[in-house]
């Protein structure tokens, strides 16, 4: 071989090499970005759910609905309640105990194993209904959350609802039946 092919031939390889680092190093810049993408919706979600909590102050019930009255006691609005999640761990009439996931309804008289939000007031007072923001709970504010269970609560029972927020926030209380 001659010089001159030698040097074609390492200049190609030269070239190949440069060529694969380059990628190599793009496809490297690429996966950091992603990574870094992904810490920062990490830690977004994690300071957005230090900042919400929901507290249920009172839960009872009366024929045919399960009131439950959440409070807002986060820094951060809440809404979205379709997303949101409802439990009642109850026993029924025949002393079974039954375990229900509530479908959300915007219905004020849901239909069986719904729930709604019937009225949001202001504060923990109860006297003033929310009219601004209608379907959002604002910091401080209370909903008045209506759940129709299918089969109906048995008498002298103690039962227990559990809700979760959209970013996984919970609560839950003990009620009579």
């Amino acid at each position: 071989m001659s010089p001159m092919s030698n040097a074609i031939v390492s200049l190609i390889v030269i070239a190949l090499m440069m060529t694969a680092a380059l990628l190599w190093s793009q496809a490297s810049i690429n996966m950091m970005d992603s990574g870094v993408q992904s810490w920062k919706e990490m830690v977004e979600t994690a300071r957005e759910v230090t900042r919400t909590d929901i507290d249920i102050i009172n839960a009872n019930y009366t024929t045919p609905y399960v009131k439950v009255l959440v409070q807002n006691s986060g820094k951060l609005h809440i809404g979205k309640f379709s997303n949101w999640d409802v439990f009642v761990q109850y026993y029924d009439g025949n002393d079974t105990l039954c375990i229900d996931s509530l479908t959300y309804t915007q219905n004020i008289t849901p239909p069986a194993d719904e729930w709604t939000v019937f009225t949001i007031y202001t504060d923990n007072t109860l006297t003033q209904q929310e009219v601004i923001e209608p379907d959002i709970i604002n910091p401080g504010e209370v909903a008045w959350l209506r759940l129709r269970l299918d089969p109906q609560l048995g008498g002298n029972t103690t039962n227990m609802v559990m809700l979760s927020s959209p970013n996984g926030v919970t609560a839950s209380k003990q009620f009579e039946g």
